[in-house]
């Protein structure tokens, strides 16, 4: 199986790919002696978070931070829960979330030399918990990833080689066709899943690999196997740096180096085979029944039995660690007189394959998502039949004088159920579906555009013909005016684009479903204030006038109501509410809307979605993520 990976970057190397995060931002472009066999050697790292007003900064990381990551090697970073190794590696990786309270410094080395203090590594990083579209089966997930970094250089025939390499050597053959799924949705296993971010990230062939915690969540025998395939990937000449929380000793034993952590301080680091007899010779030797990987966490947690013994302990393990580092090359500063190396950051990668495509894929992908959440589907066709029967059934429309503020009361009530319904289905699902946007987009896969286009219209068709058949009962059943349908269709399919538009923007300036969900309410209430009948614009505040002019309820309801009361009369001779109300006519001047044209409504309709993807689009590309640079000492390198 190690022979796959051999055949899989001998392919990607003879095609001459080039991974997004290998791409120099100098205009001297990045050797090819920094595509394989990559080192990595860290020293001095340290991170502060700013705390409020008179409460201490939070010492993340102390600044005693030292190790190497080597070719042909796994590096195990271990530690008590709370001791900064998921912290460690995201700052060496550089993939650590900009945040103004947070301050991290450091030096890195590439190769013995030393790294801009905004350069990238190129890595592939592999998150605690790997998302993916739930809906899309392993192969085409594998598929989706191939042709977006490699379409442009190599043929079908050769990406379909690379995915069926990437399958077999990550052992995810008999799943091929299994939908990856999610906590609602039944597919692969936690390893599986493991394995298939994997190898999403072996399609541009990495020199080095950052896992988080690749094993958490998984039985012995999946965390075993897994550990067994990153093992492969070193011996094949990867540099594979990775944190593993309480391995078990067989996992433990495939690990070539060790970094240690405790309280954000260093308390080893070095081979795996040297850490029993070195923790011996300081005082800590391990019992011949107990596994080296279980006492040296004890040695290294804190106890609560006994304060000022943990303390001492673990003052002393830190500085026998400083004097161990103390012996070490880390890497060559000469390089900062001249120019520090410099890879592209982690955020600037390179697309591959132009915008056309791009938008293409992201659509096919975006249209089956849609179309095979089963379960979803029947929902929708349940709530839109429920519905529209009940409203129908409630509603009998007449023409006599009651009939006509029933008509309005409908009309209205029609708008802010399409409304609730659109807004509230894509501000609960899209801004979990931006979590696995945002890391694509960060690796330089696809632009912003052609994933909001390719998401906005592949949602349409469903959309539509949920909308359909809503109106298709309701219309009838409440005894709208015949002959007009047509137009009442229209004017509620376009109201339900606009909303599901204004949700997405929702969702695009959240930075999660909690926020998303607390903007709705207020968005919803302005909507239904400004619908055109609960408030006149001269009682309206001046700051607030603008919020008619972009009103969803507002829009439906004038054009509905056009379409409804134009070429209608009344009956006059039975009891009234109000005044007499002749003609369609009459009842439209009632609300000042009588001149009003279906032109104007759809017109309006048009700007409204084109203007909340415009901002969705401003939304998405800020929100992009951005990451922290890790400053060199102050004192120099």
């Amino acid at each position: 199986m190690a022979g796959l990976l051999g055949v899989l970057t001998l392919t990607l190397n003879d095609k001459e790919v080039e991974t997004s995060q290998e791409t120099s931002v100098e205009d001297a472009a990045v050797g090819e002696e920094y595509r394989d066999n990559l080192e990595i050697a860290f020293e001095g790292v340290r991170v502060v978070l700013a705390q409020k007003k008179k409460k201490p900064d939070r010492l993340i990381l102390d600044g005693s931070i030292a190790g190497k990551a080597r070719p042909g090697r796994m590096l195990a970073i271990m530690g008590p829960s709370g001791s900064g190794k998921s912290t460690l590696l995201s700052a060496i990786a550089g993939t650590i979330k900009r945040n103004k309270k947070l301050s991290v410094v450091g030096k890195r080395f590439v190769n013995n030399e030393v790294l801009a203090e905004d350069s990238g590594i190129p890595a592939a990083f592999i998150s605690q918990e790997p998302n993916f579209f739930p809906h899309m089966t392993v192969k085409e997930t594998l598929d989706f990833r191939v042709d977006l970094k490699l379409g442009s250089k190599l043929g079908k025939s050769a990406r379909d080689d690379v995915v069926a390499n990437l399958l077999d050597l990550m052992g995810l053959k008999n799943s091929v066709n299994t939908m990856v799924g999610d906590a609602k949705v039944r597919g692969i296993s936690g390893g599986e899943k493991k394995r298939l971010s994997i190898a999403c990230e072996m399609i541009s062939s990495p020199s080095v690999i950052f896992m988080d915690e690749p094993t958490s969540g998984l039985d012995s025998y999946q965390a075993s196997q897994l550990v067994q395939y990153l093992r492969k990937l070193a011996e094949s000449g990867k540099t594979v740096v990775t944190v593993i929380h309480q391995p078990s000793q067989q996992i433990f034993s495939m690990f070539d180096d060790l970094l240690l952590l405790s309280e954000g301080r260093l308390m080893f680091y070095g081979e795996i085979e040297k850490v029993r007899s070195y923790f011996a010779g300081i005082g800590y030797k391990c019992a011949s029944d107990i596994g080296t990987a279980e006492h040296i966490l004890d040695c290294i947690s804190r106890t609560t039995e006994d304060q000022e013994k943990s303390d001492k302990r673990l003052d002393h393990l830190a500085n026998e660690a400083q004097k161990l580092t103390q012996t070490i090359s880390f890497g060559s500063c000469s390089s900062v007189e001249d120019k520090p190396l410099r890879f592209a950051p982690n955020n600037q990668g390179r697309r591959i394959v132009g915008p056309i495509k791009q938008f293409r894929l992201l659509f096919n992908r975006a249209f089956a998502s849609e179309a095979r959440g089963k379960t979803t589907m029947i929902i929708k066709i349940v709530q839109q039949v429920s519905l529209a029967t009940i409203f129908g059934g409630i509603y009998r429309l007449g023409r006599n004088q009651e009939s006509v503020m029933d008509r309005f009361g409908l009309i209205a009530l029609l708008g802010t159920v399409v409304t609730n319904i659109g807004l509230a289905t894509t501000v609960r699902s899209f801004p979990k579906e931006k979590t696995i946007v945002s890391s694509e987009m960060a690796s330089g896969m696809y632009r912003t555009l052609p994933y909001l286009l390719s998401k906005a219209i592949a949602e349409l068709p469903l959309l539509g013909a949920y909308n359909a058949l809503f109106s298709s009962i309701i219309y009838p059943l409440a005894g709208l005016q015949e002959g007009k349908f047509g137009n009442f269709l229209a004017l509620t399919t376009m109201h339900a684009f606009a909303s599901n538009s204004l949700g997405l923007l929702l969702g695009a300036v959240s930075p999660d479903s909690d926020t998303a969900l607390a903007l709705l309410p207020p968005v919803i209430c302005l909507n239904v204030i400004f619908d055109g009948r609960n408030i006149s614009v001269e009682n309206t505040p001046f700051f607030l006038r603008w919020i008619p002019r972009v009103g969803l309820i507002r829009w439906f309801f004038e054009g509905v109501a056009v379409n409804e009361f134009t070429g209608l009369t009344f009956d006059i001779s039975g009891p009234r509410r109000g005044v007499l109300v002749k003609t369609g006519f009459d009842a439209l001047e009632s609300f000042g809307i009588a001149k009003r044209s279906l032109s104007e409504v759809f017109t309006a309709q048009t700007r409204i979605i084109t203007g909340c993807w415009i901002l969705s689009f401003v939304g998405l590309s800020l929100s992009r993520d951005k990451f922290m640079k890790m400053s060199l000492p102050k004192g120099g390198c």
